[in-house]
């Protein structure tokens, strides 16, 4: 294991006695207690120290240190020191230090002369300069050897600060303590934010240091240092206060992680115990700090929630919290999933009385909203409140790309309708230059919101749907915010054929899709059938997975809706799917949770389907629909007498009781289309050749034909299908036409001829190969 991470052996030695004025202890004083140390054990605690093998003596006073894969420990003699002078003496301002070499070095070189509450003090200003620009940039020394010493110096200095903390722990108060626990885990959030942005740090040599001293390979806090920081605060957390406990959750939040303590209790646990005792000491930032602290950890304690919650209303206006600690507080409640409708009827009350939000920041605008909307807590005034402020702004350069889809989000979950708010983000992003710093969540949480709240804007799902097909890969995204993107665009009627083709190819190109929820995999296909987008490998990969599962029992009604309605839709028809499916739904028995147009839809799919399922239309289903008939719409009536005639018609089966049937027949008959300019030329030249067609005519069954004429004795239909009646470019028609065309044949008894638009608009103007093209498809000759 190498010294420091740079030297071993000897040659840690010889570095450390190079140092002028350096002692064996780095950054202490030489001291008669010291002199006899050896090389090779100084060597050896530089090692064990740098490897993090810290374990706390029984007595906790003191520290030693263990080599993880040596059996060796530190004799007694060798301890860290502790230093308690009571002398008072003139220390330097840690705020004059404008560099972090210059604070760490100023620091050792007085360290035996400063009191813990000045070591804390550079513990606090330590975060801040890390991200400093240096005076003397590393990455430009001339040499490497410049460099390296200096890196060591780097090294050397955090060495000595950790070691005389950690020594002087014995001393510390909750003040001091606090303080350095929270300096110490900025400094932890600040290295791995540089590693998660790939940034590289000015102080790329004093960053490695603390890397190497306070956190572990994986970029964690050391497990031995942080545990002995808690337990250390555990013995002092009766006399903290309202502040020292509040940083202390910030800190331990910052770091991500809750220690367990010797009596079985975690740190988190201790602390809401000690804060349930003085909660009304708390003031404004004290409490959004503690309450964020806890929802950050995912540490779950409704009863100090309801108690903050609690003390806030009690209070008498809340003029003393900032912006940033209200929307710090609703968040922390919402992220926790801790409601509390007071709080948030006289958090709403404050903000909707407010003159105006100018001193929120985005973030801060966002939160609310998401917070309110998070908990389905509804304030009208707030969403009015942020609406107009956000909308009186000049421009929205400022608000981030998670900021603008956390907006919106909110106001489309809410049911916050709001033309001005939606048009006026939809219009900042659409004039962003590029979408590169936006994520999938924000991509597929934008487009979703706008498909809820039913708000269109172009220039918007225009500019993300390019920007997503522009991704390399889809990896990146999950099934639910595929899922999401896709039932936006759908939602939204947008075409965006190349982003339907790209996210289908990207699913079908993961190797397992078991993970995909039922919502997941119905809201996929239901989209693709919506938006008319054609990708027979996508239903079949998604037919199959359905297939595969054991059982169905996790799908909700919508999704069995959604799903058999997609397959339908697409000319999908996979007789296994609606097999299982029908099966799934005899076994929940749960006809009465279905909503009047889920009802009608699982009729029209199975009647587009063919596929016989007894057991699920049977006295139950006619029961559930005359309990829901006053539900129906009038495209809901269409699809139940569709299936009424696929029951009577086609399977001699019973249908629709006498009064809901003619309801629905009369609905079915009064729908009525513009006929379009292609009908009308088609039917001219069926004149043009003889034939003596008749326009829109009503059959026996309540279908209407486009045209009808007699060829050789027998009756024709004659259906001119423009684009809506097939898949996507292909030349598969869809579920409605399939039915259609079957039903008329089975039950009125009259055969049907299609004329595509595709076939009829290549002969362009061409009369002779209309007529050819139409005496050809009726067998009909002059």
């Amino acid at each position: 294991m190498s010294c420091l991470g740079r030297t071993t052996g000897s040659k840690a030695w010889d570095t450390v006695r190079r140092r002028k004025n350096f002692a064996p202890v780095i950054g202490l004083p030489a001291s008669p207690v010291y002199r006899h140390v050896s090389r090779s054990t100084h060597a050896l605690r530089l090692s064990c120290f740098a490897r993090g093998a810290f374990t706390r003596s029984t007595t906790g006073s003191d520290w030693h240190s263990i080599g993880r894969s040596s059996s060796l420990s530190l004799p007694s003699h060798v301890a860290f020191r502790f230093y308690t002078r009571q002398t008072k003496q003139k220390f330097f301002n840690v705020d004059d230090c404008t560099t972090i070499q210059e604070l760490l070095h100023t620091t050792r070189e007085k360290l035996d002369q400063l009191p813990l509450t000045a070591v804390a003090a550079a513990w606090s200003r330590l975060p801040r300069l890390l991200s400093n620009h240096p005076a003397i940039l590393h990455h430009h020394l001339d040499t490497k050897h410049t460099h390296d010493s200096h890196a060591n110096q780097g090294e050397l200095e955090v060495f000595s600060l950790v070691e005389y903390t950690m020594n002087s722990l014995h001393s510390s108060t909750p003040k001091d303590l606090t303080t350095i626990i929270l300096g110490m885990a900025k400094i932890v959030k600040h290295i791995r934010d540089e590693k998660r942005h790939r940034n590289r740090s000015f102080n790329v040599d004093y960053q490695r240091a603390f890397t190497q001293f306070i956190l572990d390979d994986e970029s964690n806090p050391k497990e031995d240092i942080f545990h002995t920081l808690a337990h250390t605060a555990s013995d002092l957390l009766p006399r903290f206060n309202s502040r020292e406990l509040s940083n202390l959750a910030y800190a331990y939040a910052l770091l991500g992680c809750d220690p367990k303590l010797d009596n079985h209790d975690t740190l988190f646990q201790q602390i809401a115990v000690e804060s349930l005792h003085r909660i009304h000491r708390f003031n404004a930032q004290d409490l959004s700090n503690l309450m964020w602290a806890y929802a950050t950890i995912k540490v779950s304690h409704p009863i100090l929630f309801r108690s903050v919650g609690d003390a806030v209303v009690g209070l008498p206006d809340l003029d003393a919290f900032k912006p940033q600690e209200i929307s710090m507080l609703v968040w922390a409640f919402a992220t926790a999933n801790q409601s509390h409708p007071a709080l948030f009827e006289k958090i709403g009350d404050a903000v909707a009385a407010l003159d105006h939000l100018s001193a929120f920041n985005p973030q801060e605008l966002s939160n609310l909203v998401w917070a309110y909307a998070t908990l389905n807590e509804s304030h009208s005034g707030l969403f009015d409140k942020v609406a107009i402020a956000i909308d009186s702004l000049s421009d929205l350069k400022s608000f981030a790309p998670q900021t603008f889809s956390n907006i919106v989000w909110a106001y489309a979950t809410a049911g916050q309708r709001n033309p001005n708010l939606f048009k006026k983000i939809g219009d900042a992003i659409g004039n962003l230059d590029e979408l590169r710093s936006f994520t999938p969540q924000a991509f597929s949480n934008t487009l979703w919101a706008y498909g809820k709240a039913n708000e269109s804007h172009n220039a918007l799902f225009e500019k993300i749907g390019n920007s997503i097909v522009a991704f390399n890969n889809l990896n990146a995204f999950t099934p639910q915010e595929l899922s999401n993107t896709l039932w936006a665009l759908a939602n939204a009627k947008v075409k965006s054929t190349d982003l339907f083709e790209k996210i289908g190819e990207a699913i079908l190109s993961r190797h397992d899709i078991s993970t995909f929820t039922p919502q997941n995999l119905s809201n996929i296909i239901w989209a693709y059938s919506k938006a008319n987008e054609a990708h027979a490998g996508l239903f079949k990969r998604v037919g199959d997975t359905i297939i595969a599962r054991d059982d169905l029992s996790t799908f909700t009604p919508q999704n069995v809706v959604n799903t058999v309605w997609a397959f339908a839709a697409a000319n999908e028809l996979r007789p296994d799917v609606f097999k299982k499916i029908g099966d799934t739904i005899v076994e929940t028995n749960d006809l009465k949770s279905f909503t009047a147009r889920a009802l009608a839809s699982l009729a029209w799919s199975y009647a587009v389907s063919n596929v016989d399922v007894p057991l699920v239309f049977n006295h139950q289903f006619i029961g559930a629909l005359l309990e829901k008939q006053h539900d129906f719409d009038e495209n809901n009536l269409r699809q139940l007498y569709q299936w009424h005639l696929w029951q009577t018609g086609e399977e001699s089966k019973p249908g629709l009781p006498r009064g809901l049937q003619e309801r629905c027949r009369r609905t079915f008959i009064d729908y009525h289309v513009t006929t379009s300019a292609l009908q009308e030329d088609a039917v001219g030249e069926l004149l043009s050749i003889g034939l003596n067609p008749m326009e829109e005519v009503l059959t026996q069954s309540g279908y209407r034909l486009d045209a009808l004429v007699e060829v050789a004795g027998k009756k024709v239909g004659i259906e001119v299908d423009g684009p809506s009646h097939y898949i996507g470019g292909t030349g598969t028609v869809n579920g409605s036409t399939i039915l259609k065309h079957r039903q008329v044949s089975t039950i009125d008894k009259i055969s049907i001829v299609s004329v595509p638009y595709w076939e009829w608009n290549k002969f362009c103007n061409d009369r002779s190969k209309k007529h050819d093209y139409l005496r050809s498809i009726l067998g009909f000759s002059e």
